[in-house]
């Protein structure tokens, strides 16, 4: 009798994740399975890979009472080419989980602080730098399951985005958004991959949202008190992600779920910054609150572009995931410092 662990849709169908199932090969684990759990299970292990104790596996490999036999169906109807048993959270199975590999994330934030500290001119350029990569990044992820994205607009978008704010300021922004959808649009109608409304909807979207928070980046740098906001603002992130990866690693539930674990330490940064730095400490109050609930939405919406579906408390694949939430919280932080300041 082997154990069999379910990830996504056929865990969902099964009920459970977990289950000791008799059978002397993967065919007879898996045809036993199918009659405890239904025909919709059955029609899932169609395009589902197997991998018996962490390595690939066929109907013929054999199994005994310690061996473990990992079904893991494509995500979101996309290929399940990279999925590995040994890297998962739950429902969400990951080749490198960035949870479990921060080193990028991390090598970005030490990036964009360093340069925060130098110049504004050196802030914009490794922002650009650091939001291509994203970009790369998140896309690259939405190519695994077949979703028809397409980066090179956005990367276009990014660069244009940074210039017209560092130009004309608000109105450069704006102008950049325009251009963007402009941009998109236009790209959509010579790429055939681009031809239906998912593909040229999500990089539209994707385009907007990135466009938007580096050129709100930009406009807070160059504006009043710019250096210490910027610093602010990365480091409210930075620990609401710590405190996300110590709550995900973590066996013990606790009375607070991860997000609003991270919600409330992204609060209780913003705050002592705001003690540190700013001159309105109401304010940066009012935007660390902005800023926290902007990590909820942002995860999400990384959790979408990702994996085409609504993951909020799994490991998300990428290597950039904790950049997700820095898209959209960076127009709010901006817009709320420029209304109460």
């Amino acid at each position: 009798m082997a154990r069999l662990r379910l990830f996504a849709g056929l865990r969902q169908v099964a009920g459970t994740g977990r289950a000791e199932i008799p059978g002397d090969s993967v065919d007879e684990v898996l045809r036993a399975a199918s009659a405890t759990y239904g025909s919709e299970f059955e029609r899932g292990l169609g395009t589902a890979n197997v991998w018996v104790n962490g390595e690939p596996a066929t109907g013929a490999t054999t199994v005994g009472e310690d061996d473990e036999v990992a079904v893991l169906p494509p995500v979101s109807g996309g290929t399940a080419e990279g999925l590995h048993p040994g890297h998962e959270h739950e429902d969400v199975a990951v080749d490198a989980p960035v949870m479990q590999t921060p080193l990028l994330p991390l090598v970005a934030w030490a990036a964009l602080l360093a340069s925060n500290i130098g110049s504004s001119k050196w802030f914009a350029v490794v922002l650009v730098g650091i939001a291509g990569a994203w970009v790369w990044d998140a896309f690259d992820e939405a190519t695994r399951r077949r979703a028809g994205l397409v980066r090179w607009p956005a990367l276009v978008a990014i660069v244009g985005a940074v210039g017209a704010s560092w130009a004309w300021s608000s109105e450069g922004l704006g102008l950049a958004v325009a251009l963007s959808v402009l941009v998109v649009l236009t790209w959509a109608i010579f790429t055939q991959s681009m031809h239906t409304v998912d593909s040229a909807g999500g990089t539209l979207l994707a385009t907007v949202v990135v466009t938007v928070a580096t050129g709100s980046l930009v406009l807070i740098r160059l504006g009043a008190h710019g250096q210490s906001r910027i610093a602010a603002f990365l480091i409210m992130l930075l620990v609401a992600h710590v405190v996300m990866w110590l709550r995900l690693g973590s066996e013990d539930a606790g009375f607070l779920d991860p997000h609003t674990a991270a919600a409330i330490a992204a609060l209780i940064a913003g705050v002592v910054a705001g003690v540190v730095w700013e001159t309105s400490l109401l304010a940066m109050v009012i935007a660390a609150a902005a800023v926290a609930a902007a990590f909820m939405a942002g995860r999400a919406f990384g959790s979408a572009l990702r994996t085409g579906e609504l993951y909020l408390l799994e490991t998300l694949p990428g290597f950039l995931v904790p950049l997700d939430a820095a898209l959209l919280a960076a127009p709010i932080y901006w817009v709320v410092l420029a209304m109460v300041a």
